[in-house]
């Protein structure tokens, strides 16, 4: 968390990385930048075994495992995934049945899918985990890409820089397999850089295996921390290295995730406990989904009915509106939908709750033409993710005539929020939905080191309690400081006849939104309205979608054979919760009086001032703030929150974990009242 978050995150740009040329010799793929091969045809696997496995003795570790936690294994170079594939089949076979494996990989040039599947077609034997892989192999657009490969194995694949992305890393690392081509044949990744990342992420048991022994690996690990062993190599291959982290042993002392920042990186212990969720709206039952995918039990407290407040919407939109600079909320939200859309691609292949239809946001004036524009420019994504279209080309991509050219993400669609709420509240293992359930009161009992929640006239203790109800966590009382505002929103519906067309073919975005049909029903809007906390629909509401509907797709209506002068009021009402930002509050909840005093005066006396554990309140989490884009962000910050509070590696490049901190609000304002700003 900085205090700054807009000038202080890594300014790299999210862009299309390029991808592996790679020059197939023998059926051996050789890399064509490099000179060097991915793996031996004949001996792949084999020597993963060797080298990565045995080395770090991951069979007999993975046999014994027994810790609530992930195990979590580091590599540097991803190429193929060989060592993933080997290491899944191994793990499985050895591993009891609630260990589970997380693996965080680095590379820079990453394969295409046709080359992907051309290399995994050597190893017949890991075929079923070869197909995990491919199904959800990320775009090439650097950044974390975290992908649920297994119930029991999650791969985070870090593409980019290797040395940038692990300083980026929050994560403690068990076994560091240090693949990737030649030292000699590719000095840029085994830079000191890199070695100072990987001790970054160490702890005093980290062990670590690497298929070279040239002398400026060895120099470099050592000076990070790391005691070095040789042993034989595999097959011709004389020596190789292996060892452990000792910071004892580093030439200067290991840095941690904490360095450089203003606020020290140190979190709750994790729950041992009791858990509750408060709120069943999609936030809370993503992060139940969350808990419940790791073999975690909570009670899922709801004062109504699963999805019945914000989440309720028949459909909302699974989209993200990209700045033409590259700004934290635009690398955040871009990582976001692509999550949201694996999310859900494994929640629901079969597409009952969603559909990935794509989403075109209209260049309606001059203005937003020539911003789009600007974008495509600089931010040079891959066309499968967002490309121009024509007017003409959105017209036919809608089915009813526009005048506007706009951006297509094809990757996008629509969700039935509501739907998917009351499946996943109902359905979980380990989590007990407790429907009309409101919380009234939250206090802590420090003799007792719980959190005593009243609901009704009953009193519940809980260990770790996740508050995840939007607007109305901000009325219990510890997080009344919390600056998010509520929008009123009013959706209209219009039922179609029985015989009617698909129009619009997609979702279409400008002042507002119009989805495909979906169960006979068209729905479109939304208005914003800060000052109104009305709960009826309005017919002025209704006409002001109607009137957004029009500039967007003026023949929509008529081409349904909906008469608009006589539609009868339909819709539905519901209620954002934002921030002044508008990125989400996912994180620890902060002690807000405790916070004004110890970092008062940090910005003038330097990060020395900080202290080693910022106040918390113990065992409190918030997960609220997602506004309009919920579809896009609460699933990754669900992710988020649950890996912060379990100790395992978070899915965001630390800047971006920073960027929804809930306190970086706190800082700003002591920043803005010290430089005497209102």
């Amino acid at each position: 968390m900085t205090a700054q978050p807009e000038t202080t995150v890594s300014c790299h740009h999210p862009r299309t990385l390029q991808q592996a040329r790679l020059e197939w010799q023998q059926a051996t793929p050789v890399a064509g930048d490099f000179g060097d091969v991915y793996f031996s045809r004949d001996q792949g696997p084999d020597e993963t075994r060797h080298v990565f496995l045995e080395q770090n003795d991951l069979p007999q570790r993975w046999a014994g495992w027994q810790q609530k936690r992930a195990f979590v294994v580091g590599e540097t170079g991803f190429g193929t995934g060989l060592n993933l594939l080997v290491a899944m089949q191994v793990f499985l076979q050895v591993a009891p049945a609630t260990a589970r494996l997380h693996w965080v990989s680095t590379e820079l040039y990453p394969l295409t899918p046709d080359d992907l599947q051309r290399a995994h077609a050597f190893w017949p034997a890991l075929a079923e985990y070869a197909a995990c892989l491919q199904q959800c192999y990320p775009l090439p657009v650097s950044g974390f890409h975290r992908l649920q490969l297994h119930p029991r194995i999650t791969l985070d694949l870090l593409l980019g820089d290797a040395a940038e992305n692990l300083s980026q890393l929050q994560a403690s690392v068990d076994a560091w397999c240090l693949d990737g081509f030649a030292p000699g044949k590719n000095p840029g990744m085994w830079t000191e850089q890199l070695f100072a990342a990987l001790a970054r992420s160490s702890h005093a048991n980290t062990s670590f295996a690497t298929f070279t022994s040239a002398g400026t690996v060895k120099r470099g690990l050592q000076a990070a921390g790391f005691v070095i062993q040789k042993v034989p190599g595999f097959g011709r291959k004389r020596e190789m290295l292996r060892g452990h982290f000792a910071a004892d042993s580093a030439d200067q002392p290991a840095s941690t995730p904490a360095d450089n920042n203003p606020l020290k990186w140190n979190l709750p212990p994790r729950p041992t406990g009791r858990l509750a969720i408060i709120g069943a709206g999609l936030a809370g039952c993503a992060t139940a989904e969350a808990l419940s995918r790791r073999g975690y039990q909570a009670d899922l407290l709801e004062a109504t009915q699963p999805g019945a407040d914000g989440s309720g919407n028949r459909q909302g939109v699974l989209y993200i509106k990209l700045a033409v600079d590259n700004t934290p909320a635009s690398r955040f939200y871009l990582a976001g939908l692509e999550y949201s859309r694996r999310w859900l691609q494994r929640l629901d292949p079969q597409q009952h709750f969603w559909s990935d239809c794509g989403v075109v946001q209209l260049a309606t004036d001059e203005q937003e033409a020539a911003r789009q524009q600007r974008f495509l420019q600089r931010q040079q994504l891959p066309a499968a993710l967002v490309q121009p279209l024509s007017a003409e080309q959105v017209s036919s991509l809608a089915g009813t005539p526009t005048t506007h050219s706009g951006l297509l993400f094809s990757r996008a669609g629509w969700v039935k929020p509501g739907a998917l709420c009351h499946q996943l509240a109902n359905h979980l293992p380990g989590i007990r939905l407790l429907t009309s359930h409101p919380v009234s009161q939250l206090q802590f009992d420090a003799s007792q080191n719980v959190w005593r929640l009243q609901t009704g006239d009953q009193w519940l203790e809980y260990d770790t309690v996740i508050l995840a109800a939007a607007y109305a966590s901000r009325l219990l009382e510890p997080q009344q400081w919390l600056p998010v505002k509520r929008i009123r929103g009013q959706v209209t519906h219009v039922t179609l006849p029985d015989t009617h067309n698909r129009q619009p073919g997609c979702v279409i975005c400008a002042g507002g939104y119009v989805s495909p049909p979906a169960d006979k029903t068209l729905c479109f809007g939304a208005t914003f309205n800060l000052h109104s906390n009305a709960t009826e629909l309005t017919h002025e509401d209704q006409q002001a979608n109607l009137a957004e509907l029009h500039q967007a797709l003026p023949k929509l209506l008529t081409g349904l054979g909906i008469d608009a002068d006589h539609l009868p009021l339909q819709g539905r009402v519901g209620f954002r919760c934002t921030s002044p930002d508008y990125l989400p509050l996912t994180g620890p909840a902060p002690q807000h009086q405790q916070w004004q005093e110890v970092y008062r005066d940090w910005h003038k006396q330097g990060l020395s001032a900080t202290p080693d554990s910022p106040p918390l309140h113990q065992g409190l989490w918030l997960h609220l703030g997602h506004g309009s884009r919920g579809l896009a962000s609460i699933p990754l910050c669900s992710e988020l929150l649950v890996s912060q509070m379990l100790g395992e590696p978070a899915p965001l490049e630390q800047a971006l974990t920073e960027a929804v901190h809930p306190g970086r609000f706190i800082l700003r304002a002591l920043k803005r009242n010290n430089n005497g700003a209102a």
